[in-house]
């Protein structure tokens, strides 16, 4: 139902929440062109300047009211769950459950510091709630226990327990907007609403828009930096994409050669999932060999120009060529931004960036150019990029 990744740790994917039902004609009427659909409007903007209109609109939103802490409670066998729980007394009341050793006493990940792991209730094999652990591993005699824990994170998995604000497993997309208005993050099966560091995550079945899991975070942040810390980290070394906070986009990485610097490994790469920040393109390039394990990495790309406030849902294309004729090779990069979420899932609309190569091999960008391309709508295709830089006038020293 989640999943937990991180490097060299898994750590739960933020899964999610649901409600009842609630027809896109009702979302629309609900839209009524305030706060959310103004701010939708505003950073549609640099991209999209004559889709205003039509994006703002799927961007659903009520204007509810605004978090509260308590927004982010549940309850479980009478008992109030939020960050303050003492995972402790829990197992005082209700024990471990069944299933707990068989499953390898719900370890998810850790290292010789710290424990992640999953307390599921009534058992591990139907859960109705899992609650997520961050324990200090401690010596106690000859035995390795779980000393100062504390909550991370809670997952709903059974459509009996609701969140404060009604929403339950099985409810619709349509009723996630209603209730809670314009998300925090959006991903592609994925809203995410935050505050104060607490994160209210909902997934749904991209196919029948209903809500399959609601996971609460509490204390994420905190446990992935302590986790971390205890990781073995070469000082001095270049990080690996595939290390975090970066994922490789497998598809969209290419062996190549480029001036200047022979056959090299051109990487695309996103920001992990599993963190609470935008998800990011990033790209890299790579030695193509397997002799250098330590500095693998030749060179950063600058920040690509889609990356400017929105959340990347893939990246869709890359053509590597001399579009200004000076004997250079550039490269042409198209991803799918996402730029709202209605009844029916998320919308996207594509970016275009371009990094040309200078004098010394490196490589720039142009973002006047950048954004006219994406204004005018030269951004749909390789070659309608490539058409159109090539008719202007560009000169990279």
């Amino acid at each position: 139902m989640y999943k937990l990744s991180y490097g060299y740790f898994v750590i739960f994917i933020f899964l999610a929440l649901g409600v009842t039902a609630c027809s896109l004609s009702d979302i629309n009427t609900y839209n009524n062109g305030k706060t959310a659909t103004a701010k939708a409007k505003q950073e549609s903007t640099s991209y999209y300047p004559d889709k205003k209109a039509d994006k703002a609109k799927n961007v659903i939103s009520a204007d509810p009211k605004p978090l509260q802490d308590d927004d982010f409670e549940v309850s479980y066998r009478s008992h109030k769950i939020d960050k303050n729980t003492d995972i402790k007394e829990l197992i005082h009341k209700w024990g471990y459950s069944e299933g707990f050793e068989a499953n390898n006493r719900g370890y998810n990940s850790g290292n010789g510091t710290y424990r992640r792991w999953s307390l599921s209730y009534p058992n591990y094999e139907e859960p109705e709630i899992r609650f997520v652990v961050l324990s200090k591993i401690e010596l106690e005699g000859e035995e390795l226990v779980d000393g100062e824990s504390y909550l991370v994170a809670v997952s709903l998995e059974n459509p009996k327990f609701k969140t404060k604000r009604g929403l339950k497993i099985g409810d619709t997309l349509g009723k996630v907007l209603q209730l809670y208005g314009q998300p925090s993050i959006v991903k592609n099966g994925n809203v995410m609403y935050s505050k104060d560091g607490q994160h209210l995550s909902i997934n749904w079945d991209t196919k029948t828009k209903k809500v399959n899991n609601i996971f609460i975070e509490y204390n994420m942040e905190k446990s992935v930096k302590q986790q971390r810390s205890a990781d073995y980290v070469e000082e001095d070394a270049q990080p690996d994409p595939d290390l975090e906070p970066y994922t490789i986009q497998r598809e969209q990485s290419f062996t190549t050669t480029l001036n200047g610097w022979g056959e090299v490994k051109f990487i695309s790469t996103l920001k992990d999932e599993d963190t609470s920040d935008l998800i990011q393109a990033k790209f890299f390039l790579e030695v193509n060999s397997d002799k250098y394990v330590e500095n693998k990495i030749l060179y950063e790309f600058p920040e690509f120009y889609g990356n400017n406030g929105k959340m990347i849902d893939r990246i869709k294309a890359v053509s590597f060529k001399d579009l200004n004729q000076d004997g250079r090779t550039d490269i042409v990069i198209i991803a799918d931004y996402i730029t709202g979420v209605n009844a029916h899932g998320i919308e996207t609309l594509p970016v275009a960036g371009i990094y040309f190569q200078k004098k010394d091999n490196t490589y720039t960008t142009l973002p006047e150019l950048d954004k006219r391309i994406n204004q005018t709508g030269h951004n749909r295709t390789l070659q309608n990029v490539i058409q159109y830089v090539r008719k202007q006038r560009i000169n990279v020293q």
